[in-house]
């Protein structure tokens, strides 16, 4: 899929930012999307009253090298002044893709990439990848949360969408506690399991429909897992080079932002996390 509106993705010399901005080159690359990295100089005021600025001259040279050293030709790195996170949502508003480091460096802790992809993720209006370390870097699959809800189908969608280009697998999971009223623990439990398999195998089957009818050439398979959600995906993580989330799903209330699920999963994960509305 090409898009005029390109990759953003947020650099500041880190390690975790140096991976974020090579996820972004080969996205850029694999979509033809242009790419554009910023590195943002920080002001904020210190407690005697003078400000901070965090500055590296050579930030913007090393991302143009990774860029070049890649083949990027569609890209451009700019330098802004400003609110870390402000300035990324601002700019977000004509991005295809936010992409940011899971953790970054700062001399306050605002200016660290840990609280700043939370705040992004929260409250980006495009999708948004926390570049995670891979446990697996052969890894074929997508692995996608479904929970039902409008959300989730657009994380389904997103995961589709990009697996038509990479050709890889997507596996859509749906995770559920299981609850016990009974005192007779075992047998309760084995009747719920049994009972509420059928009816998440249900609604797997009626999200995943519509979805193999748009994308005919992808291979979407379904499991449902009676552990909680986050733990679910998380575990799949392990064998994934994406897992796909909604910012939120049914259960919560409609102000909250970024689910439970979702912030259990890019807090965990064991690759890149995609937040998607």
């Amino acid at each position: 899929m090409t898009t005029n509106q390109p990759v953003l993705v947020a650099y500041d010399g880190s390690e975790d930012a140096e991976r974020a901005l090579i996820w972004a080159a080969h996205e850029s690359l694999r979509t033809g999307s242009p790419l554009r990295v910023v590195t943002i100089d920080d002001v904020s005021t210190s407690p005697w009253g003078g400000e901070i600025w965090v500055r590296d001259p050579e930030m913007v040279a090393h991302a143009e090298a990774v860029l070049g050293d890649l083949g990027v030709e569609d890209g451009v790195v700019e330098r802004r002044v400003g609110n870390v996170a402000s300035t990324l949502l601002d700019m977000s508003e004509s991005a295809s893709l936010v992409v940011l480091g899971s953790n970054g460096r700062g001399r306050v802790p605002e200016t660290f990439l840990g609280s700043v992809s939370q705040h992004v993720a929260r409250h980006a209006v495009c999708p948004v990848v926390v570049v995670r370390p891979p446990r697996r870097r052969d890894a074929g699959r997508i692995v996608v949360g479904l929970d039902g809800s409008a959300m989730s189908e657009a994380a389904l969608d997103y995961a589709c969408r990009r697996a038509e280009g990479t050709g890889e697998i997507v596996v859509a999971i749906h995770g559920w506690k299981v609850h016990t009223p009974s005192t007779d623990v075992f047998s309760s439990t084995a009747r719920s399991v049994t009972d509420t398999l059928e009816e998440k195998q249900v609604l797997l089957g009626e999200s995943i429909a519509g979805m193999r009818g748009a994308y005919p050439d992808v291979v979407v398979v379904s499991e449902a897992i009676p552990v909680a959600p986050g733990d679910a995906l998380v575990d799949a993580s392990s064998n994934a080079s994406l897992v796909v989330v909604g910012s939120r799903g049914r259960g919560f209330f409609s102000g909250l932002l970024l689910g439970s699920v979702s912030q259990d999963v890019l807090h965990r994960a064991h690759c890149p996390v995609a937040i998607v509305r």
